[in-house]
């Protein structure tokens, strides 16, 4: 029984370590993957306001550089009509500096022309005025020709003057179309540097919206994989409190084991000691059975002695019947425990008597029990009734060998 109870409580002992161990370790588990979680939450928390706002930026920048690209169109196209004007003004200053060249090409032609008839004339004026009689009519003739002279070279310097001015606006309007071309080629590079620029921008804003996407995707893992490690978690705890229950448990059956042992511990010892004094009680009675034995062989001894003469002597017969029955070295049974299922024997150490050693029970020469010895004294011992015969039942004086 004390084995018992004792292998008990070291398994007892074992399942609480292993719980205590186990619950230790899920503990501590469970606290690594809470820190791991938050580390990477906070990294993943500033990573992505850390796109967040670089996509604000470049969305911020992307307007501002669509404003500056709306800007320079309306700035190229208003060049672009501008140049087209100034061309158009070119085109027609030019028309008219050929206009007026071929004016004065015609003027100069018939300023010629006039001279030379002028020329004519007065060659042949002295003729004329000797034989014609008409010289009031050629003065008024010459005084229109040289009004028309003058007039011609007057109008010659006004065509000149236009002419002049004609290619100072066309020398004006080149330079202000080289203007407006240096002014165009300006702003068409800026507006293709802008354009390169926005795309530079928009893929950007594309690869980091990718990226968004992305950890967007990677923090839905992590929040399944911890909502599969809060599972787990659950689990495990769900676990830890069924073997807490079971610790519980075991705990409740191990105070009920300890007070078992207590109550079977204070019953052991009131058996030792109620087996003591009822083995004193023994040894008293074999002492008093001896002695009483002794006074018997003196009194059968004086009345052998007193009737020598009669044929039967019942007196020192009496003993006989108490002794064993032929056999050497047997011993009696002197009391009997059947709540307990054992004897006590007057057989003991001095009689060679060993624990485990066994014993056989007879009653007229007939076996009806076997014994195994439990406990030994000096000149009694304990034994476990192994066996009894059926329908036989030990007594107090059957013969023990």
């Amino acid at each position: 029984m004390n084995n018992k109870i004792k292998i008990l409580l070291v398994g007892l002992a074992v399942v609480c370590a292993a719980s205590l161990v186990i619950a230790f370790q899920l503990n501590t588990v469970n606290k690594a993957l809470r820190n791991e979680f938050s580390v990477k939450e906070q990294e993943f928390v500033s990573e992505r306001q850390s796109l967040s706002n670089q996509l604000n930026n470049l969305q911020i920048a992307k307007k501002k550089l669509e404003s500056e690209l709306s800007e320079l169109r309306g700035k190229f196209d208003v060049a672009v009509k501008e140049r087209d004007d100034v061309k158009s003004k070119f085109d027609l200053v030019t028309k008219e500096r050929a206009s007026a060249v071929d004016r004065l090409q015609e003027l100069i032609k018939e300023n010629k022309s006039l001279t030379e008839e002028v020329a004519k004339l007065k060659e042949t004026g002295g003729v004329s005025y000797t034989v014609s009689t008409t010289a009031s009519q050629d003065d008024a003739y010459w005084a229109k020709l040289v009004k028309d002279k003058a007039a011609l070279e007057i109008e010659v310097q006004n065509l000149k003057s236009q002419l002049s001015d004609a290619q100072l606006k066309g020398e004006n309007a080149m330079e202000e179309g080289r203007k407006l071309d240096l002014q165009f080629k300006t702003i068409n590079q800026a507006r293709m540097d802008l354009e390169r620029k926005l795309i530079y921008n928009e893929k950007l804003a594309e690869s980091l919206s990718e990226d968004l996407v992305r950890e967007k995707r990677d923090k839905k893992a992590i929040a399944d994989q911890l909502e599969s490690i809060r599972q787990e978690n659950f689990e495990l705890k769900s676990r830890l409190m069924a073997l807490g229950d079971k610790k519980t448990s075991l705990e409740g059956k191990l105070v009920d084991l300890q007070q078992e042992r207590e109550i079977l511990s204070k019953r052991l010892a009131e058996l030792d000691q109620i087996l003591q004094e009822r083995v004193d009680q023994i040894i008293q009675v074999k002492d008093d059975l001896k002695a009483a034995r002794t006074e018997a062989k003196e009194a059968s001894t004086k009345d052998a002695r007193v009737v020598q003469l009669q044929p039967i002597v019942v007196k020192a017969a009496e003993p006989q019947v108490a002794s064993p029955a032929g056999k050497p070295g047997a011993g009696q049974i002197l009391a009997i425990n059947e709540e307990n299922n054992f004897v006590i024997i007057d057989m003991g150490e001095q009689d060679g008597v060993k624990v485990g050693q066994t014993f056989n029970v007879y009653r007229n020469t007939e076996k009806i029990a076997s014994l195994e010895v439990i406990q030994i004294r000096k000149e009694i011992s304990a034994a476990d009734i192994k066996s009894v015969t059926p329908g036989s039942k030990l007594k107090i004086g059957d013969l023990v060998s």
